[in-house]
């Protein structure tokens, strides 16, 4: 079943390393979550200008992490993009990050989840790992991050070693700063973090005054260990025509309402599903 909340046209980096084609077709992640119908590359040069949800030709323009205020739902989309290209039988663990008596600058909190982890990197090489800033509800900042690589830490050792990173002095702290649990990526399970921790976009940080160092956190995700991310393979499934390539994009795009100029035909269009990509194809071709 198409998770309806997550059709995007993809992004750069890791989820849209594919092969370019001349030639019109469909590309799939087997053993992950992503389909990717592709006009070909010649399209992509023509229509490399269209706006919308088009790809451009146009090299990304970094954004200086000062300039950040939100959590934009172009962000979420990033995001999503990156966990569904990820292998859906991959296990790991969930880690969650806590202050308690501190209430971090930016900073500060970005200084001390990177300290943790270059920690985490020497005690078990070979992970890697997703993370994401969030607020509480009382406005402190905390994290949670996917852990790839290793299957079992002790969380006393996770404990010690963000207590002693945090600068935190409370012996509550010490005890209950971190919360772990293992996951697996059967189906649905990945939407449901999602759903719990991504679901909501913030156009500032809950409660930042305008000049105060929260009015720009920063990013709020983030990958450490790349190459140890368990990505899943791109297959060309098949080959199509490219008006057929266009019908069924434009078909899609409308089902979901989306948004763009009329007469524009993205030249690519990435789908995140809840399940097997290769279900959802067959369901794609029967349009045909």
């Amino acid at each position: 079943m198409i998770d309806t909340v997550d059709n995007t046209t993809s992004s750069g980096g890791e989820v849209s390393n594919r092969e370019a084609l001349d030639h019109a077709h469909i590309d799939i992640r087997p053993e992950g979550r992503q389909i990717v119908i592709d006009r070909g590359a010649r399209s992509q040069e023509v229509d490399s200008g269209d706006r919308g949800e088009g790809k451009s030709s146009e090299p990304a323009v970094p954004v200086e992490e000062s300039t950040i205020t939100g959590f934009s739902e172009d962000s979420r989309r990033r995001l999503r993009d990156l966990l569904h290209s990820l292998k859906r039988d991959a296990g790991g663990l969930f880690l969650t990050l806590t202050y308690q008596d501190l209430d971090p600058v930016p900073d500060k909190a970005e200084r001390d989840l990177d300290t943790f982890w270059k920690r985490l990197e020497r005690a078990f090489p070979g992970v890697g790992g997703v993370w994401k800033m969030e607020p509480q509800d009382r406005g402190v900042v905390h994290f949670h991050l996917m852990i790839f690589g290793v299957d079992f830490i002790p969380v006393q050792w996770l404990s010690r070693i963000w207590h002693d990173v945090t600068g935190e002095e409370g012996e509550a702290h010490r005890k209950s700063c971190v919360d772990l649990e293992a996951f697996v990526n059967e189906d649905g399970k990945l939407q449901s973090y999602m759903a719990e921790y991504m679901e909501e976009t913030y156009d500032v940080w809950p409660g930042a005054e305008p000049g105060g160092p929260w009015h720009t956190p920063g990013r709020w995700w983030g990958k450490r260990g790349v190459d140890n991310l368990p990505f899943a393979d791109w297959r060309t499934a098949t080959v199509l025509e490219e008006a057929e390539a266009m019908k069924l994009i434009s078909e899609l795009l409308d089902e979901w309402d989306v948004d763009i100029p009329s007469g524009v035909v993205p030249p690519s269009l990435t789908i995140n599903t809840r399940g097997d990509p290769a279900e959802r194809l067959d369901q794609i071709l029967d349009r045909l």
